[in-house]
């Protein structure tokens, strides 16, 4: 599994670093855990994922978003 800390980004470069985590967790067909703050607007994000029918979990008072890779 992999995992990528956004806590220190601000909106725009933390979409663009989480679109960039996704990708490297789809290539390697493996779950991704991104670390979020708990003030951070996460609604672009997920948004993405309900558009692209991805499995998540968010867990915005422990900071974690886990994303599951699309089964085929």
């Amino acid at each position: 599994m992999l995992e990528l800390n956004l806590r220190t980004y601000k909106c725009p470069q933390q979409f663009i670093q989480f679109k960039l985590g996704l990708r490297d967790a789809i290539s390697l067909k493996q779950a991704i855990t991104f670390n979020i703050s708990q003030e951070q607007n996460t609604d672009d994000i997920e948004r993405y994922l309900q558009k692209k029918a991805y499995y998540y979990k968010l867990n915005k008072q422990q900071g974690l978003l886990l994303v599951e890779p699309l089964r085929v």
